[in-house]
């Protein structure tokens, strides 16, 4: 069975984003070589703050070479996201990718969509 591994930047304080959704406060490491950390996945996830961010930064296709990306929103529509995956039902999509052959699967960006994730018994005793 395949692993969901959550990547994401928290302040000591628990925080992953400002009251305002601001990020600004993380600092990327220039010695990151996220090709190699990348590697092990071949699926990406992430939930719909997450994919707005990215938007607003201008990459459109959030996807990376060999990931196929999974975007969960009930309120975007599938020609907003090119390039990816839109589901409304995380539990479900993140079962079936979990059952299939493959590498690791990431799950990106803010903590709404780890939170509900975490909550189906199911996943929490085994992410």
């Amino acid at each position: 069975m395949r692993k969901v591994v959550f990547g994401g930047a928290m302040s000591l304080d628990g925080y992953i984003a400002g009251p305002n959704g601001e990020y600004d406060w993380i600092v990327m490491d220039p010695d990151l070589d996220f090709a190699a950390m990348t590697a092990r996945y071949d699926t990406a996830l992430m939930g719909r703050k997450t994919f707005e961010v990215m938007r607003k930064a201008g990459d459109t296709a959030p996807s990376m070479t060999g990931i196929q990306s999974f975007v969960f929103s009930r309120t975007l529509r599938p020609e907003e996201c090119p390039g990816a995956v839109l589901s409304d039902d995380a539990e479900r999509v993140v079962r079936d990718l979990r059952a299939k052959p493959g590498k690791d699967i990431a799950l990106s960006g803010g903590g709404g969509l780890f939170r509900s994730l975490l909550a189906v018994p199911r996943f929490s005793r085994r992410f």
